[in-house]
């Protein structure tokens, strides 16, 4: 697999791109936020379209310039394209939602070529080129909620329509809220059952030792407090010594005869990694099933 990246320092290419957002929810705020927060690019470079007036109110207050409509939205980013980059539309609704706004953007991609970023799950680059036309240019990324405080991991794959160069202020702009890797399409059902669901993973890993520390005796602010705490520091862990192994560094905290030993004798009796193997196995072959069930029309 290619290393992923790592954010990088500032580049003209993401500060003089420019973003019509179809969809005002938790994912893209969270981009907007995040990539303004990096200092990277700032806030006259989006343009969000969303229907819901309250969404587009919280966005305006943020000045960014909002939209109820694709083609309003559109149009806003036309004044603000720069001859080295022209405009991206980021697809950020639900797939559910993509038939509602696929004839607009149709129409609008066909007066010339566009750069089509799409993070909606399940819908796959070859879809999106069909449903929109040639002149669609179409990369597929999977964030994660993490992203929301720019501690996100994202995979991406171009489509067979990107030409070289396309990527470029895609990456950079998902590089200020997290780490980004580049992947074979055929493994982002993978990847979004590691890294999209990966975090409720660990947050039902929180709900159960949250629940036994109180079963111990331990007051529940208490013992959410504690084990947040306890999460957070492993994770730290896990990515400052990278040079060990999660093996290597769960061998360094359990000592022969001592009570971490005897937690995880219980996970291995009870095959707990067995367990999680089948778990992300069936979460990959559901998202491979949703990828091949077209959006409802």
């Amino acid at each position: 697999m290619p290393a992923p990246t790592t954010p990088r320092s500032a580049s003209p290419i993401l500060a003089s791109s420019s973003w019509c957002i179809i969809g005002g929810g938790n994912m893209a705020g969270a981009i907007v936020r995040g990539a303004i927060a990096s200092g990277q690019i700032g806030p006259d470079r989006f343009v969000i379209v969303e229907p819901e007036e309250s969404k587009r109110l919280e966005f305006g207050r943020a000045g960014i310039r909002v939209f109820a409509t694709a083609s309003e939205g559109a149009r806003a980013v036309e004044e603000i394209e720069s001859p080295a980059s022209s405009g991206h539309f980021l697809l950020a609704v639900k797939p559910q939602v993509f038939p509602r706004v696929e004839a607009d953007l149709r129409g609008l991609l066909d007066s010339a070529p566009r750069r089509v970023v799409s993070i909606m799950a399940g819908l796959s680059t070859s879809l999106l080129q069909s449903a929109l036309g040639t002149s669609a240019r179409v990369i597929r990324l999977m964030p994660n909620t993490p992203a929301q405080i720019r501690r996100g991991t994202t995979a991406w794959a171009p489509g067979s329509s990107a030409v070289a160069g396309d990527e470029a202020a895609t990456i950079e702009l998902f590089e200020t809220l997290g780490m980004t890797v580049r992947l074979e399409e055929r493994l982002l059902d993978a990847f979004t059952a590691v890294a999209g669901s990966g975090p409720a993973y660990l947050f039902y890993l929180a709900e159960s030792m949250i629940t036994a520390a109180v079963r111990e005796g331990i007051e529940p602010n208490a013992a959410s407090a504690i084990v947040r705490s306890v999460l957070a520091g492993a994770s730290e862990l896990l990515l400052t010594k990278s040079e060990q192994t999660p093996l290597e560094l769960r061998k360094s905290v359990t000592s022969k005869g001592g009570t971490t030993e005897a937690a995880i004798s219980v996970f291995d009796s009870n095959k707990v990694n067995d367990i999680l193997t089948r778990a992300i196995a069936e979460a990959t072959a559901r998202g491979k099933q949703l990828s091949n069930e077209p959006p409802n029309r």
